[in-house]
């Protein structure tokens, strides 16, 4: 093959080969889309099936949001009224089904053999990660079809570049950061092919320069002596012209690489940076630069990824390689293909030095980058797949004829690859094996729609309310998260959920491993586990554990109100459990629910659903140092109301002790249907002296001394 060859790469010139690819993967695909989701997929389908389009710009991918709603509206034009998973999981396979057509495309015309691109396209559409991210929802398969375009263009600019083509490169590659920011690392490679060409141009530029300068100099050699009459004034004529003819010659090597840079750089930074401006202190409205960096720095603000590269993270690097090759086995297959590139490699190198460099920029700028950030994220690797898989496909091109032994070696290992990644996605992609799944139908199963469920991590978060309709959640992680690993603003912000919860009536469930995390998740926020259990300790007694069934993690419930209202009522020696107080100050839990009522002191219960007739008195056990002993209990009535008409009145002991004061409700006025809740008024007005109540428990009809 000629060198010329690799440089005229023409798509179009392909023939029907790569619709066939297309069609073949886009089949694949689509037959063994995931009903098993990632955090991040089923956080996208919830925000584009919820939200407003303002609110769908993520900053790490600002355009996938958009193209949610895009593919949702084209959806819906074929009559789709569903969510939109399905559509966003077929748009992601019609892209990655595109992107193996394209690279085998590239690798055809530039080879002009067809068992190359046959190797390039097996290898990257069947290889793990980029199969997995085509079957589900997330940002990745389409950011990589940029990439492939991007790789295209390389290839076009390293051979005769064109400003068009510099122009195309900058442009393509703005897409792909819009849907990852991390792409902009391509900058990376490019800047190097713009850099060898300048060391390239300087080259060429001075061996024309010796051959340019030689009658150059005999004219100005000829004219010198014809005018300087000594030796001397010859030579520092001579010696002022020759940096500047060198200077010059520099110059004019330099200006069109200048000119490419500039080509380059301009579509993409209009593309980066005009769509974060326009989104940022546009759609978003920030009005100040730290609140827009905040929003656009997002998780690299965190501290909770990269750090320092230790043994544990070239671990991690090693597991996220073979895992993004395949599962099980990538670590084996992979070694194997590195091998193949290895004896090839002396050949790939004389062959194209130029691309086998920018390739390595390439590899070498994703691959530091994710080893300090998050090496074992195989949908992170996806990227590093297009340049890793030519530079393997070029490697066997140069080192033999069509089919010789090394072809067919790598058409082995990439069905090998298909096997092993084939029976891996369809096992993770089926409902029936989702560990979630059964633990959001044990959850739901356990729970009304309105109860607050508290969760480890935030992927339970998600599965809830997408697949159980339970919308009430509330993940350690997520919280976490919002409050900045601040864990006594997390942990307030937890009570009050729970308190808001209780107040309303509601159950709760909390997992087990959200009282308990792993070492793993306290190391990564520096908490102690005293830390976590302090937060719940005042809601512990009154756990009650649940059998989710089938060895699913351990929840514990706290009943509702109507349940503790049929039961053993309200004990106030460690919490509220959603009563409420109202015109009182100096309020603490101490055994008893102490405070010092001011003028009209309330006491407000949960919200109640009861049904009068199942209950024939009331127990209220409290005590008080105050001079006012009169108290009312109040029936609040459906709207929420009450009045004299629907209470009972009764006198405290004047001694201040712990009393227990049974008030018969059977026949009282307003004691019948359905009550919405109690009142009570310990007092009438507060004189600076305390109330202690210690517990209320309502006497069902069924009850005897």
């Amino acid at each position: 093959m000629k060198r010329s060859a690799f440089f005229s790469v023409r798509l179009l010139g392909s023939g029907f080969a790569p619709v066939i690819v297309f069609l073949l993967c886009l089949a694949c695909y689509l037959t063994t889309l995931t009903q098993v989701h990632t955090f991040d997929a089923l956080s996208y389908v919830l925000d584009v099936d919820r939200k407003p389009w303002p609110e769908l710009f993520h900053p790490h991918h600002l355009a996938y949001g958009p193209v949610g709603v895009l593919v949702r509206n084209v959806a819906e034009l074929f009559g789709w009224s569903g969510s939109v998973m399905l559509p966003l999981q077929i748009t992601n396979a019609l892209a990655g089904a595109l992107g193996v057509a394209l690279f085998f495309a590239l690798v055809q015309d530039v080879t002009r053999r067809f068992d190359l691109a046959l190797c390039a396209a097996l290898l990257l559409g069947a290889s793990y990660a980029y199969w997995y991210y085509a079957v589900e929802v997330e940002v990745y398969t389409i950011a990589t079809l940029f990439l492939i375009i991007c790789l295209w263009l390389i290839v076009r600019q390293s051979g005769r570049p064109r400003h068009w083509g510099w122009i195309a490169l900058g442009a393509t590659q703005g897409i792909a950061v819009l849907f990852h920011q991390t792409n902009v690392l391509l900058s990376a490679p490019i800047a190097w092919l713009i850099l060898s060409s300048i060391v390239g141009g300087k080259m060429s530029s001075g061996s024309q320069m010796s051959g340019e300068q030689t009658p150059v100099i005999q004219a100005a050699n000829s004219q010198a002596q014809n005018r300087i009459a000594n030796r001397q004034d010859y030579v520092a004529a001579k010696r002022r012209r020759e940096p500047w003819q060198a200077a010059q010659s520099q110059a004019s090597a330099l200006a069109p690489k200048i000119q490419a840079a500039l080509l380059y750089g301009m579509p993409l930074t209009l593309v980066v940076v005009g769509s974060y401006f326009a989104v940022g202190f546009g759609v978003s409205g920030f009005r100040s630069w730290s609140a827009f960096i905040t929003w656009m720095g997002g998780y690299a603000l965190t501290g909770w990824w990269g750090g320092p590269i230790t043994t544990d993270k070239w671990a991690d690097l090693s597991v996220g390689l073979a895992e993004t090759l395949a599962q099980p086995g990538g670590a084996l297959l992979g070694l194997l293909l590195v091998g193949l590139l290895v004896c090839y490699a002396r050949k790939l190198a004389l062959a194209y030095p130029s691309f086998v460099l920018v390739s390595i920029v390439w590899l070498i700028t994703y691959g530091a980058f994710f080893l300090w950030w998050e090496p074992d994220n195989i949908e992170f690797w996806i990227a590093s797949l297009p340049p890793a898989v030519f530079l393997l496909v070029l490697a066997l091109g140069s080192g033999g004829p069509r089919w010789h032994p090394g072809v067919w070696v790598a058409l082995t290992l990439g069905l090998a690859i298909f096997g092993v990644n084939y029976d891996s996605i369809v096992r993770r992609g089926m409902a029936a094996y989702d560990l979630q799944r059964h633990i959001a139908r044990g959850l739901a199963q356990q729970s009304e729609s309105r109860d607050l469920i508290l969760v480890p991590d935030g992927l339970q978060e998600l599965y809830l309310p997408y697949y159980e309709g339970r919308s009430n959640t509330l993940s350690l992680n997520q919280i976490l998260f919002e409050t900045g690993g601040n864990w006594p603003a997390a942990c307030l912000r937890i009570q009050e959920r729970v308190e808001t919860a209780l107040a309303n009536g509601t159950a709760i469930l909390i997992g087990d491993e959200a009282l308990s995390p792993s070492e793993t998740f306290l190391q990564r926020f520096g908490l102690a586990q005293d830390q976590i259990t302090q937060c719940f300790t005042s809601y512990m007694p009154n756990w009650q554990p649940i059998e989710l069934g089938g060895g699913l993690p351990v929840y514990y419930r706290l009943p509702s109100a109507e349940e503790l209202a049929l039961g053993s009522g309200w004990r106030f020696g460690r919490a509220h459990w959603g009563w409420r107080a109202w015109n009182v100050v100096d309020e603490h839990i101490d055994g008893a629910w102490t405070f010092v009522p001011g003028v009209d002191p309330q006491i407000a219960s949960p919200f109640l659903n009861m049904d009068t007739a199942q209950f024939q008195a009331i127990e209220i056990r409290m005590a008080a140092s105050t001079v006012a002993h009169d108290a009312q209990l109040f029936f609040v009535d459906g709207d929420g109301q009450v009045d004299e008409t629907r209470s009972i009145r009764w006198t405290l002991k004047s001694e201040a002790v712990m009393e227990t004061y049974r008030l018969e409700l059977a026949g009282q006025p307003g004691w019948s249907g359905v009550v919405a809740g109690l009142r009570l008024d310990p007092v009438s007005v507060g004189d600076g002296g305390w109330v202690r109540l210690e517990s209320i428990q309502l006497i069902r009809e069924d009850w005897r001394e």
